[in-house]
């Protein structure tokens, strides 16, 4: 008798702990999926005057879809008839005034992919496609996974071997489609773009001539964690294992091993890393784990005064000018690699 009745409480106990787990990954489950496949934002009044409009910024934009239509993108390149737009000539005449000898607008000398950060999509970028445009590059602007019109419903922070592969195949995709010329090619990505971009120029068989990386973070666990109240880190500990049992049930890649400072390792190439100094959400100790973890020795840091993690390209400061002065430099230097 006494054995039944310690079966029935070991039963119980058996199903309690089931159930306590199943309720904790379904819960795990709702948080997955609200950081790795986020709300879409919808297409913003800047946004549709830019893509109906393009002239009046002196842009031309084409689209193409991506990667078997999966991978919406922007092409961005300068209308030498209309002429140079507004902040495109702000960028120039900085640049004039440090003595740099640009092209005529219209000349195109490379071109720069853009990624953008999370819960994001490619048209927030075409005020920054306006500038490196007017400075003589050409755009790519990529819909990220789980973002924007992309097809693909969830995203690793360029954790998966489709994401480290997605910017160079989206790249060579459309310089084939719109016939464009063989010439450098850089990567810029801001916060979880900066990810992915770092993810991509880390393959051995990369073939990029320069990385521009804005705010972006070196573990994305330890992003979590500094969202959380002091008080709450110890539950946070305990949740994230959850959270990659949760991944690793479904086959995803998990939240512990998705650290770009491990990825950076691996970047041999010149490399510009920008992070606000008062930036919060991704704090600047995590910008300079990034920085210290790449390994190319031409490298360079710029620290945005006073700039928060949403403001960071919307400061007093010439940031555009900043970093196409060190584009053009690294672009007319011989390759390190």
């Amino acid at each position: 008798m006494l054995w039944i009745f310690s079966w029935r409480r070991l039963r119980l106990l058996i199903v309690l702990i089931l159930g306590l787990l199943l309720l904790g990954l379904g819960i795990a489950n709702r948080i997955n999926e609200s950081i790795f496949s986020p709300p879409r934002r919808a297409l913003q009044g800047y946004h549709m005057d830019r893509l109906t409009n393009p002239a009046e910024y002196g842009l031309i934009i084409r689209s193409h879809q991506c990667l078997e239509g999966t991978t919406p993108c922007l092409l961005v390149e300068p209308d030498a008839i209309a002429g140079v737009g507004e902040r495109g000539k702000r960028v120039r005449q900085q640049l004039a005034e440090k003595h740099f000898d640009l092209p005529a607008y219209g000349r195109v000398k490379g071109i720069v992919v853009l990624l953008h950060g999370r819960k994001g999509r490619k048209e927030d970028l075409l005020p920054v496609a306006e500038r490196f445009v007017a400075v003589g590059f050409r755009c790519l602007l990529l819909d990220m996974p789980a973002h924007g019109d992309s097809k693909i419903n969830s995203m690793s922070f360029g954790k998966s071997q489709l994401e480290r592969d997605l910017p160079e195949q989206a790249l060579k995709e459309v310089k084939h489609y719109f016939g464009l010329p063989d010439e450098p090619s850089v990567l810029w990505g801001m916060s979880m773009g900066g990810a992915f971009a770092i993810s991509a120029a880390s393959k051995q068989s990369a073939d990029w001539d320069a990385m521009m990386i804005i705010s972006s973070f070196s573990s994305l666990a330890e992003v979590l964690k500094k969202q959380i109240p002091e008080r709450w880190q110890a539950a946070v500990s305990a949740l994230i294992p959850l959270l990659d049992l949760e991944r690793k049930l479904r086959g995803l890649p998990k939240i512990t091993p998705i650290q770009p400072q491990r990825w950076a390792a691996s970047v041999t190439v010149p490399s510009l890393l920008v992070h606000g100094e008062r930036d919060t959400y991704v704090t600047p100790e995590q910008g300079r784990k990034l920085y210290s973890a790449i390994a190319h020795n031409n490298k360079q840091w710029i620290t945005v005064p006073g700039a928060s993690h949403s403001n960071v390209l919307a400061t007093s400061m010439p940031l555009y000018s900043e970093m196409s002065a060190w584009l053009l430099k690294q672009l007319s230097q011989p390759s390190e690699r």
